[in-house]
């Protein structure tokens, strides 16, 4: 009965919806979500006015995809730019075309150099089975041209290197330090580690080797990586992700705590103080969030998510207070 309705109204279209006779026919479009976002950092805030955007800056992050060094994945691109949105088609991806000294496997996190237009892309090891994980520096020019400059290999580290999602770079006095934290799969306490760091005019990397190292607990969600992402504004706060994670459908859950300052002094020149208790200042259910990024180097912070078999994410925090109002940093 229905298929006689169908006939006599016009022709379905495969929706349910009958269409005009004589009209073309077109398939529904299909969308699939952007690969997974595993690592973030903030590029530029683009302040030309787009079509429908008003006078709303857009801002521009670098992301990374940790896919691995195997047949499936060897071919995959590893990195793309993604902008804020500027009407209804959503956040704007642009794949690319980056040549690399070598295949990288599994990169998990960028560690953007403040003030400069340079970014660590870090291996995170892949639970152990990376023979020689490396450490990729990109910079990028005014047009957002992204090159490798140069790689080294991870340095010897104050703990084992299992699986590392969350990394930073610091900048005190002038000079810079590496801060990292080891994901930690089955405990809720991870360290945070930090080492001197120095890049050269021809992309030469080289690690300090002293670290200094605090614990980081984190209370929420219950089950969590201690730490999937990581970031650093210029004042020094310490912003990191803590992730829950099934399976490649979930059900994730995440939260972004303020965990830690760098200070001044210490043994290398800049040392870290655990924020007791850590101030836990947004949740993300359903999401897995493995990207921390500041814009410039202080609010608005963004995330990215890496949902598995969901798909990729970038969004922007609503950091609030328990009354929830809005969250503001403690005076110095």
């Amino acid at each position: 009965m229905s298929s006689l309705a169908l006939s006599a109204c016009g022709v379905g279209n495969g929706s349910g919806i009958p269409s005009a006779v004589g009209t073309d026919v077109k398939a529904p479009r299909q969308y699939t979500a952007p690969r997974e976002f595993s690592g973030l950092a903030w590029l530029a805030t683009e302040r030309r006015p787009a079509a429908g955007s008003g006078d709303e800056p857009q801002q521009v992050f670098l992301v990374c995809h940790d896919a691995r060094d195997n047949d499936a994945e060897r071919d995959l691109p590893r990195l793309a730019i993604v902008r804020t949105p500027v009407n209804t088609d959503g956040i704007r991806i642009q794949e690319l075309d980056v040549r690399f000294p070598s295949v990288p496997n599994d990169l998990e996190s960028i560690a953007r150099v403040p003030g400069r237009n340079e970014a660590l892309l870090v291996e995170s090891n892949a639970d152990g089975s990376d023979p020689d994980p490396t450490i990729y520096l990109a910079r990028w020019d005014k047009d957002l041209n992204v090159e490798i400059a140069g790689s080294v290999p991870w340095p010897e580290t104050p703990e084992p290197l299992v699986n590392v999602e969350a990394t930073a770079v610091a900048t005190v006095h002038g000079r810079d330090y590496f801060v990292y934290a080891e994901r930690r799969q089955g405990s809720d306490t991870t360290n945070i580690n930090m080492t001197s760091l120095t890049i050269g005019r021809n992309g030469e990397i080289t690690f300090g080797t002293t670290w200094t190292s605090i614990p980081f607990t984190a209370a929420e969600p219950p089950g969590a990586r201690p730490a999937t992402g990581l970031d650093i504004d210029a004042k020094g706060n310490l912003y990191i992700s803590s992730a829950y994670d099934p399976g490649n459908l979930g059900p994730f859950d995440s939260a972004v705590y303020r965990a830690a300052t760098v200070r001044p002094g210490g043994a290398i020149g800049a040392s870290l103080h655990p924020v007791e208790p850590p101030q836990q200042i947004a949740r993300s259910s359903g999401l897995k969030v493995e990207g921390v990024a500041l814009v410039a180097g202080s609010y608005p912070i963004f995330i990215s998510d890496d949902d598995e078999d969901y798909g990729g994410l970038l969004r922007q925090l609503r950091v609030a207070d328990a009354g929830g109002g809005p969250w503001r940093l403690p005076a110095d």
